[in-house]
């Protein structure tokens, strides 16, 4: 214990945090009454009181010990490492054991966030260790022989040549899994500018390796630096490639240090597939699937904007709620596939009928409503007239011909009036039951609504 840094044990910490993705990372040692850091990634002190130490109870156990919620664990919940700010969340420690098997001290993985860890992740956690181990292992023969100073040279040297081969073959999978990885990968400095990155990057920001290197994130995708520093939460921005083109993404950051210099490290994710389907499964959900027609929970929306239209304009809105008649008799008679396709057409023939900003849904079955604003309740008559005819006008699939009329309710909205989109809607549904009580292809207006006195 209090001996200075060494090159071997730091990479070792190194490679943990990067491996596993964590902020920090140590080697410790513990005696009766304190554990002590042999090396350290993200960690600005070289010991603590062994009380509060996590690897004291990697030592007592003997065994692997992951907490993957420290918060959740009665032993730590109300650590003072855990319950500040930003505290230990999720801890992962491997027993570190001398040539007798006394186990010394633990390498341990720490991050702010509760986290699970993955057999593959213990795996290469195990391996470091292993190394650690070895290199424990070796400082007690060398202690034991010193007299023999050649020997242990040379078994210092090959077992080095061993450590840097596992730490290379490691290094070079690290390499490996960042190169082939789907999403852009960059290793930054304080000052952003490029220390690392991969083929993905190279493929969705348009620079190469050799052009991206050293520079600052502001001259190749970043105009205005990074959008956020947070690293708890994948942040979600815009990015811009070497052509201009501005794609979203979404940033996963990290920050470690290494030989005292700060280094971050960027995942980044082009995100614009999963918002084009966002935006299809949005416009799915407000489409009917037969007629193409926005179906109700889009008509809901749009009423509730053209009634707000009509409070600040002042200019009525017409709702015509439609109901076909005889369309029972077409599936019956011909079947519902022909009825489905008569649908499909007399949603055309509705969408032909009103202008470009009229608003026509299909609300269920074979109702239809039609939202017009703007218009004059003299212009209602002869255009609901008009929808009657273009509905009864035959349609001829094959060797059938379908026959249909319909029967319409039509609502006012005037400024002033209290009522809400349902009640609108309700009004006109029951003077379209009117009309087919009536004698059906017929219109009826319904009654009107309480208008709110001006004050």
């Amino acid at each position: 214990m209090d001996t200075p840094n060494e090159p071997v044990f730091d990479r070792i910490t190194r490679l943990v945090t990067v491996l596993l993705g964590v902020p920090q990372s140590t080697i410790t040692l513990i005696d009766s009454d304190r554990q002590w850091f042999k090396s350290q990634v993200g960690i600005n002190i070289s010991e603590t009181p062994r009380d509060v130490a996590f690897c004291a109870y990697t030592v007592l156990e003997a065994s692997p010990l992951v907490v993957k919620d420290a918060l959740q664990d009665e032993r730590f919940a109300t650590n003072p490492f855990v319950t500040r700010p930003d505290g230990i969340r999720f801890y992962a420690g491997i027993p570190l054991k001398n040539s007798q098997g006394l186990v010394l001290g633990s390498l341990c993985a720490m991050d702010s966030k509760p986290r699970q860890l993955s057999a593959q992740e213990q795996a290469a956690l195990q391996d470091l260790a292993d190394i650690v181990t070895g290199e424990i292992h070796l400082r007690e023969r060398l202690i034991k022989e010193q007299k023999n100073s050649i020997a242990t040279q040379k078994a210092l040297t090959e077992l080095h040549q061993s450590l840097e081969q596992q730490i290379e073959r490691r290094t070079r999978e690290l390499n490996l899994v960042i190169e082939s990885a789907y999403d852009a990968y960059l290793s930054i400095d304080a000052q952003e500018r490029v220390l690392d990155w991969n083929r993905a990057a190279e493929s969705i920001f348009g620079w190469s390796r050799k052009e991206a290197l050293m520079r600052p994130l502001t001259a190749l995708m970043f105009p205005q630096g990074l959008p956020n520093q947070d690293e708890s939460a994948p942040i979600s921005c815009e990015a811009t490639r070497r052509d201009g083109v501005r794609l979203p993404v979404e940033v996963r950051l990290k920050s470690y240090e290494i030989n005292g210099r700060m280094r971050r490290s960027l995942f980044i994710h082009d995100i614009t597939e999963r918002q084009q389907l966002e935006r299809l499964r949005d416009q799915q959900a407000r489409e009917d699937v037969l007629t193409r027609l926005p179906n109700r929970r889009a008509l809901d929306e749009r009423l509730s904007e053209a009634m707000a239209r009509v409070r600040r304009t002042l200019n009525p809105l017409a709702v015509l709620f439609l109901d076909l008649d005889g369309f029972k008799r077409v599936n019956d008679q011909h079947g519902h596939a022909m009825g489905d396709e008569l649908l499909r057409d007399v949603a055309k023939r509705l969408q032909y009928a009103v202008r470009e900003t009229d608003f026509v849904a299909r609300w269920a079955g074979d109702e239809f409503v039609v939202l017009l604003e703007g218009v004059t309740a003299e212009a209602l008559e002869p255009l609901a007239q008009k929808l009657i005819r273009l509905i009864e006008e035959p349609l001829h699939v094959g060797s059938s011909t379908l026959l249909v009329s319909t029967s319409i309710g039509v609502a006012l909205f005037l400024p002033g009036a209290s009522e809400t989109a349902q009640e609108l809607l309700k009004r006109a549904d029951v003077a379209m039951y009117m009309a087919k009580r009536a004698g059906k292809a017929r219109i009826e207006l319904a009654r009107p609504a309480d208008i709110t006195p001006k004050t």
